[in-house]
């Protein structure tokens, strides 16, 4: 509508310039340019009218199309409302359809729960009628056998079930002497036979406790080499690790000799180093030698860590991993304890496994019964009554250190799996071949006259070497002049005499070197 009143404003503003166009056309009639004012105006005029016109027509089409669509989106809305009502009235007789149809169902049920009602009614009518009469035939039958039998009901019960307890008991009594004969008789029978199976469960030899090590050469000619100059490259091997080298006849290979298997690891590995390297001189296997024993934690956290992975024991506190590598170069009877708490927790596992016990349990307690002593900070303790605190210091459920209590005889057994272990114990240290006493008792003496020969001031290393018949003390130059060796070596034979004992004769052998080293640049 604003388009049609512009258009209308522009034709009227257009017929009034017209109108004052005639105005001047007549006025200037009166001069000379009259008639071509007037021409000019009339041509204004038509062309102000045309305009008028056209832009009249285009605002009236305009105006007719807006109506236009304006009708027929009207009407697409209207039909759209109409299909919506339709179709909400279909949904409605639908649904009132359902209802309906649910109403007549639910009277129908209605009416047959009633019907079961009334036949419940009848029913329950008709079971109190024959309850009261059988109670009544019950009275009567009671006291016409009363009247038979001369006893009350109440007398008649009580005699009764004396009767039965006694019964009762002379048969309680038979079958409780019965079973425990039987199980008496079994017990030791499943004992035995729970014993034997998780033995012979148990992949492990009888241990053979070596007092020697072999080293595998790649030729004899390495043998010429090891000895060295005069030998001095076993005497450097010796004084380095405390062990007898052997070279004799046997192609291939040379023994290392030593009560301590930690000595001989240590010897073995590095010689095999130095044949790998090629430079084979004193200087070299001191380095080599050192460089070894630095080494040795690395290796013994290897061994307890390989143990553990073959007893399935995971988690395992590191500190714990490390002891329990380092029990393999501990032996007690001519057995190592790592070998021993490997045994102890298969033999324990297998045993519970065969009584329904906790099997992951037993064996992880019997893996770590022994780890005190692989503890190299123990001093005054024994080893065996502080494995319980170290396990539980380092993280070990309760159980588990119950377990090893009652396996070093700390506290009694509370548990089934604490039995195990021990029976695993002494099952692991009394059958035959598992402890060597003449074994252990020379170990320990060998290890006295090393601690006698340690005691001494200046001493820096000191070896019990060909089974006990020499001691190799090698003494800090800087500490002792060559004078003071022969005292020293007089005053550690004087002592070993006097607190040791030795068959036949013991040789000490006393070194000191002084060595130079210097680089030309």
């Amino acid at each position: 509508m604003q388009a049609i009143l512009a258009y209308i404003l522009v034709f009227l503003a257009g017929a009034a310039a017209g109108a004052g166009i005639l105005a001047a056309m007549r006025f200037m009639k009166r001069g000379a340019g009259l008639d071509a004012a007037s021409a000019t105006a009339r041509g204004i005029l038509d062309a102000a009218e045309t305009e008028a016109r056209a832009r009249t027509e285009a605002a009236a089409l305009e105006v007719r199309l807006r109506i236009e669509t304006a009708e027929a989106k009207a009407e697409e809305v209207a039909q759209k409302h109409q299909r919506e009502i339709e179709e909400q009235r279909q949904d409605i007789e639908r649904r009132d359809k359902d209802l309906k149809r649910r109403v007549a169902f639910a009277d129908e049920k209605m009416r047959q729960v009633q019907e079961r009602e009334t036949g419940i009614v009848q029913k329950e009518m008709e079971i109190a009628k024959a309850r009261e009469e059988a109670a009544e035939l019950v009275i009567r039958q009671r006291a016409r056998l009363e009247q038979i039998a001369g006893y009350s009901s109440r007398e008649a019960r009580e005699e009764l079930r004396r009767e039965m307890e006694l019964e009762a008991r002379r048969e309680a009594a038979a079958t409780i002497v019965r079973i425990q004969e039987e199980t008496r008789e079994r017990a030791d029978d499943e004992a035995h036979w729970i014993t034997a199976q998780a033995m012979q469960r148990l992949p492990i030899s009888q241990y053979a406790e070596s007092t020697v090590t072999v080293v595998n050469l790649k030729s004899d000619d390495m043998k010429g080499r090891i000895i060295g100059r005069e030998g001095r490259n076993i005497r450097a091997i010796e004084m380095g690790c405390g062990i007898d080298l052997i070279i004799d006849d046997t192609p291939g290979v040379i023994t290392l000799s030593s009560f301590d298997p930690t000595r001989r690891l240590v010897a073995k590995m590095s010689i095999e180093r130095l044949i790998e390297d090629g430079r084979i001189h004193p200087a070299r296997i001191e380095e080599v030698i050192a460089k070894v024993r630095e080494e040795f934690d690395k290796l013994t956290f290897d061994q307890g860590e390989a143990a553990a992975f073959e007893l399935g024991v995971h988690d395992l506190n590191p500190r714990l991993i490390k002891m329990a590598g380092r029990l393999q170069f501990v032996t007690f009877h001519g057995q190592t304890l790592l070998t021993h708490s490997k045994e102890v927790a298969l033999l324990a596992a297998h045993m519970a496994s065969l009584l329904a016990a906790q099997v992951d349990l037993v064996r992880r307690a019997g893996f770590l019964h022994e780890v005190g002593f692989g503890d190299e900070t123990l001093a005054d303790r024994s080893p065996r009554l502080a494995t319980a605190d170290i396990v539980q210091r380092l993280g070990e459920a309760e159980p588990i250190v119950h377990c090893i209590q009652a396996v070093h005889g700390i506290v009694a057994p509370r548990t089934v799996e604490a039995v195990l272990l021990q029976v695993a114990e002494a099952a692991s240290t009394g059958r035959p071949g598992a402890r060597k006493e003449m074994l252990q008792e020379h170990i320990e003496h060998l290890t006295a006259l090393e601690d006698i020969a340690r005691s001494f001031k200046g001493v820096r290393q000191a070896h019990a070497v060909r089974a006990g018949k020499e001691v190799r003390v090698i003494v800090a130059a800087e500490d002792l002049a060559d004078r003071e060796v022969v005292w020293l070596s007089r005053d550690i034979a004087g002592r070993i005499e006097k607190e040791a004992r030795y068959p036949g004769q013991l040789r000490v052998s006393v070194i000191r070197e002084t060595r130079s080293v210097d680089f030309a640049m």
